[in-house]
């Protein structure tokens, strides 16, 4: 859908993104390719290379006036989630986008707003219903680059499914029948699978790290970050209490360790492997 605006709001609005994507890019100094078990620092940000993007948007983008235009009496029930501003001067391709719901718009019955009249010390009731553009943005698309700080909200625009996927009910299985764990109740640890200990384990199963650890391994490398892994044998027994299969997980997806100087015992916010 398209908002059209009159000339002095469209030249603000359009400072307004261009302001905003400056300001997006300019505290960047580290580009990581999106990884779900990475966590940002303030001055990095995630990259996705040859990410789709509708082409019905990119149409809209060229020709908005093919696009459906929005009234003001749309703005009660408008079924978006997300603002898209657009450059496609000089050959680019860039799009700005920024999240949208229904707090970003004032109805009057729904919410009750003031403004100032000629009196500044006065107000009266807004009458008229009013849609709010953010002075931030989430993403960056640039001629199939999609840049973002935030995964949790790039997830409510963009469909990151592809690149950042739970464990499933079957995977949960394949993980607790490892030859190097033991689980007392599979049944009972699917159930206390929450999103993060199943983001965990996809995690761990896709770095392999059980298909190559033996038990004495697993033990140094317990003992050498003073953790108390539970053994039976070379398997690990998984706890069944939340807090211990939290720290569990963390362990086998290597969050910690020791510090180098400090020789602190530390538990990592994020983690990629160096060259």
């Amino acid at each position: 859908m398209r908002l059209d605006l009159d000339q002095s709001a469209a030249s603000s609005a359009r400072d307004l993104f261009l302001s905003a994507a400056d300001s997006f890019g300019g505290g960047i100094e580290q580009v990581v390719e999106f990884d779900p078990g990475y966590k940002l620092h303030d001055d990095e940000c995630f990259e996705i290379h040859d990410f789709p993007i509708e082409e019905d948007l990119i149409g809209f983008c060229r020709q908005p006036l093919s696009a459906e235009r929005v009234n003001s009496a749309d703005f009660a029930e408008l079924p978006i989630n997300g603002i898209v501003g657009y450059d496609f001067s000089a050959g680019q391709r860039k799009l700005y986008f920024q999240n949208f719901d229904s707090r970003r718009i004032l109805i009057p019955g729904r919410r009750f707003a003031i403004l100032p009249m000629a009196d500044a010390s006065t107000f009266k009731q807004l009458t008229k219903p009013v849609l709010l553009l953010d002075a931030s943005i989430t993403a960056v698309w640039d001629n199939g680059t999609l840049r973002f700080k935030s995964f949790h909200l790039a997830k409510q625009l963009f469909d990151l499914s592809a690149y950042f996927i739970e464990a499933t009910d079957e995977q949960i299985g394949q993980f607790v029948a490892h030859n190097r764990l033991r689980c007392t109740d599979p049944g009972r640890f699917l159930a206390a699978c929450n999103t993060w200990s199943r983001t965990k384990i996809a995690l761990i199963l896709r770095g392999g790290i059980l298909d190559h650890a033996t038990g004495d391994m697993i033990r140094d490398a317990a003992a050498s970050v003073e953790y108390e892994v539970q053994m039976a044998g070379n398997q690990i027994v998984l706890p069944e209490e939340k807090g211990a299969l939290r720290s569990l997980l963390q362990f086998l997806d290597e969050d910690i360790y020791r510090g180098p100087i400090s020789q602190r015992r530390l538990l990592s916010s994020g983690k990629r492997q160096l060259e």
